[in-house]
C-alpha cells in the first residue's frame, strides 16, 4: 500500500514540474503578433509610439513578476528547500526568475527601437497622405 501512494506522490511531482517547466515566453509571443498586428495605422503605418508603450509596460509587468518571485522565494521557509525536491523547486524559481528578466531586457529592447523609428517616422514626409507621388 506504501509503495502505491509514493509511486502516485512522485508522479504528480515529476508532473508538476514539467507542466511548470513550459516556455514562459511562449504565451506571450502569441500575443505580441496579435498586438503588433493591430498597432496599424489607418493609413496602412505601423504605430511605433504605441508600440513602445506596449514594451515598456510589458518589461514593467515582467519586472513585477520578478519581485513577485523573489519575495516569495525570500519568505519560504529555509526548511523548504532541503531534500531533493526542495532544490528542485528553489532552481525552478531561479529559472523563472532568470526568463523574467531576460524576457524584460528584450521587451526594452524593442521598446527602444520603436521609439527611435517612432521619432524617425515624425520627421519623414508622408507622401501617401498628401496624394503626391514621388517623381
Amino acid at each position: 500500500m506504501k509503495t502505491g501512494k509514493n509511486g502516485s506522490v512522485t508522479l504528480v511531482a515529476a508532473l508538476a514540474l514539467v507542466v511548470l517547466a513550459l516556455p514562459i515566453s511562449g504565451f506571450s509571443a502569441e500575443y505580441d503578433a496579435q498586438f503588433e498586428s493591430n498597432a496599424m495605422n489607418n493609413d496602412g503605418t505601423i504605430n511605433h509610439g504605441m508600440l513602445a508603450v506596449y514594451y515598456e509596460q510589458h518589461a514593467d509587468d515582467l519586472h513585477a513578476k520578478v519581485e513577485e518571485q523573489v519575495e516569495a522565494l525570500n519568505h519560504k521557509p529555509r526548511t523548504s528547500f532541503l531534500g531533493r525536491n526542495g532544490q528542485n523547486i528553489k532552481k525552478h524559481v531561479e529559472y523563472k526568475i532568470h526568463e523574467f528578466e531576460k524576457e524584460a531586457e528584450e521587451s526594452l529592447k524593442k521598446a527602444a527601437y520603436h521609439k527611435q523609428m517612432a521619432e524617425e517616422q515624425s520627421f519623414r514626409p508622408t507622401f501617401a497622405a498628401s496624394d503626391k507621388t514621388k517623381s
